[in-house]
């Protein structure tokens, strides 16, 4: 056996980081100090993992997807993940006789958790070795024949200020272990919750003034954190919005324009700088346009596309389920935690007992806009009776009603009975939001009106910091800069600061594709303090492919921010004021154009999840 040693962390051990590669608050004791990997393999152990991979089907390469998994934090010949049943984890690959040793010293962990995934029939021997004060001896050992996972954990001994462990396969085969790592100090830990109400549009929070209660939750976190009162998406649909909640760009920035896009692999990600500062890292997601496919697992430790789907009644308490069990299992670290649900995205659900909670005049109907307009997509500009139309309206409210109380409610709850509640940071979202006719059309991912750009966004600060109003224009694209500020952490290059105080800003939405149908006219739209501008670029001929066809557009539109509706166009009234959008326009649809993007292909599993979500139409 050859010996390598390498120098550098694999993504998994980010929580090992040596205490010099964060930045943490004064106050905060020094991190777990980790002395560089080494790995020892077979000569050849590269290319004959390369080779097991392909020996063993396009199912096990799915299964087992190598790479450098964070941006920031290099990765190697053994860096990859285990994904099975939605759910991926970073692992360390490990082939035929192969080990992987690090040294660690305080502060004081109680175990070392993790899994194994043996991926290759045949015998291999799993073996956890220790080292500490001068005394080594087997702390785990178990036999695997055929294809299987299984998870352990070996105590550690809290008065141990310097030992070292060895992961170590025995025989020839392919397996990985996947997420180890060292938990369980006595200490309050800081919690960072990102939540991702998806679809639910600003007006249509009680937070924001709407005459139903739909938000009570959010209304008690705004009490203690800071209101975000003007507060803009970057597009009007989930796959580009979230890559600008993560990455701090807008559309040109990221490059993810269309649903064959992904995030480019030189893009920092949120997730990553937590990672790399010592947090442990998941996400509970509905897939789709988050799923991992698309690059949003970098950083994470666990991301997992299922529990809050579409097609649950409950996927909001499925989401905060998820998130108490990886909290509970890892409690005592520091925790970075994304939480996504398509609660209130059509169609609409909610559990039945909830039938009443913000309508009274709701009757049973569950089947969101396919009911009323059928599955064609050509539909989708098809005007309703009102009935119908206060019939969605009335689930639309409800389904926000339940992802407030389950989700939103279900964290503070959580974190307050842990006692985490004064070192939790926790941000509230939404992606974009929904349309119901107000300018012709319904759903979302067809216009940049401000019902689908303006979204509600609540951040309660570790500490009480920052309680209060913030009425300057937000970008979605803020909350990293935002967060990170919060956490006591340093921007890294790639990611956008946080906007200056009393700047004046007008910020950028773009629509080059729509993700429901194509002929949906590409558009770019500006806000700031007085107006709102939207550009449409127009075909004529693309009307004849809808039935109705969509209402007339113009090239430009004006609104006064004033006319909260924007049923008055002043494009014709206003020529400095169009002239001013119109110089602004020219280059940012040069940056849309020159954008770098990392394309790809949407499998087969995917493509019919997103057909089932009302995407990918034609």
């Amino acid at each position: 056996m050859t010996r390598s040693r390498s120098l550098l962390l694999l993504p998994l051990l980010a929580a090992l980081l040596p205490a010099s590669a964060c930045r943490r608050p004064p106050a905060e004791p020094a991190g777990l100090a980790v002395a560089p990997m080494a790995v020892e393999a077979p000569a050849g152990a590269v290319k004959r993992l390369a080779a097991l991979l392909g020996e063993g089907g396009a199912d096990l390469a799915k299964a087992c997807p190598r790479g450098a998994i964070n941006t920031l934090l290099p990765g190697q010949a053994w860096a990859g993940r285990v994904r099975e049943s939605g759910v991926s984890q970073q692992a360390i690959f490990a082939v035929d006789d192969m080990a992987v040793e690090f040294a660690a010293r305080g502060p004081l962990r109680r175990r070392l958790a993790f899994s194994v995934f043996h991926a290759w029939p045949g015998p291999r021997t799993y073996r956890v070795l220790l080292e500490a004060g001068g005394r080594r001896w087997r702390g785990f050992e178990r036999r695997a024949a055929q294809r299987q996972s299984f998870s352990a954990e070996v105590a550690l001994d809290p008065r141990w200020r310097e030992f070292r462990v060895r992961l170590e396969t025995r025989g020839r085969g392919l397996g990985a272990w996947v997420n180890p790592r060292l938990i369980g100090r006595d200490r309050p830990p800081r919690v960072f919750v990102v939540i991702v109400l998806d679809s639910v549009r600003a007006d249509h929070t009680s937070l924001l003034g709407y005459g139903r209660r739909t938000t009570p939750e959010l209304e008690r976190l705004a009490r203690e954190g800071r209101v975000f009162r003007q507060a803009f998406s970057t597009t009007s649909w989930t796959l580009p919005a979230h890559v600008s909640l993560f990455s701090g760009r807008d559309l040109p920035g990221h490059g993810v324009l269309e649903p064959s896009d992904r995030i480019p692999d030189d893009v920092p990600l949120l997730a990553e700088v937590f990672q790399k500062n010592g947090f442990a890292t998941a996400a509970f997601t509905g897939g789709g346009f988050v799923s991992d496919h698309y690059g949003f697992h970098r950083g994470f430790q666990v991301y997992a596309n299922n529990p809050g789907n579409v097609f649950s009644m409950d996927s909001a308490e499925r989401v905060l389920r998820n998130f108490r069990h990886f909290a509970d299992g890892h409690w005592g670290e520091d925790l970075f935690v994304f939480l996504h649900t398509y609660q209130a995205h059509a169609p609409y659900k909610f559990p039945s007992p909830l039938r009443h909670a913000v309508d009274p005049g709701l009757d049973g109907n569950l089947l969101g806009p396919a009911n009323f307009l059928g599955e064609k997509k050509t539909a989708v500009f098809a005007a309703l009776p009102d009935p119908a139309r206060r019939q969605l309206v009335g689930l639309y409210d409800t389904a926000i009603f339940y992802a407030d109380q389950a989700l939103v409610g279900g964290v503070v709850r959580y974190l307050k009975e842990r006692g985490a509640w004064e070192r939790a940071t926790v941000a509230v979202a939404s992606d974009h939001g929904e349309e119901f006719f107000d300018h012709g059309s319904w759903e979302h991912g067809r216009s940049l009106y401000g019902e689908v750009l303006r979204v509600p966004l609540v951040i309660k600060f570790a500490g009480g910091r920052r309680r209060g109003v913030e009425d300057r224009l937000t970008s979605l694209a803020d909350l990293p800069a935002l967060l990170l500020a919060g956490a006591g952490l340093e921007t890294p290059p790639g990611f956008p600061p946080a906007p200056g105080e009393g700047e004046d800003r007008a910020l950028s939405a773009a629509l080059p594709v729509s993700p429901i149908i194509e002929g949906i006219p590409p558009k770019v739209s500006f806000v700031d303090r007085r107006f709102h501008f939207i550009y449409n670029d127009i075909d004529p001929r693309l009307a004849s492919r809808f039935d109705p066809p969509p209402p007339p557009l113009r090239a430009h539109e004006l609104y006064d921010r004033r006319d909260a509706a924007e049923r008055r166009d002043l494009a014709g009234a206003r020529p400095p004021e169009l002239k001013a959008y119109l110089e602004r326009l020219a280059p940012f649809l040069r940056r849309l154009r020159q954008a770098r993007r990392a394309g790809g292909t949407i499998d087969e599993g995917l493509r019919q999840e997103l057909r089932s979500l009302g995407y990918l139409g034609d």
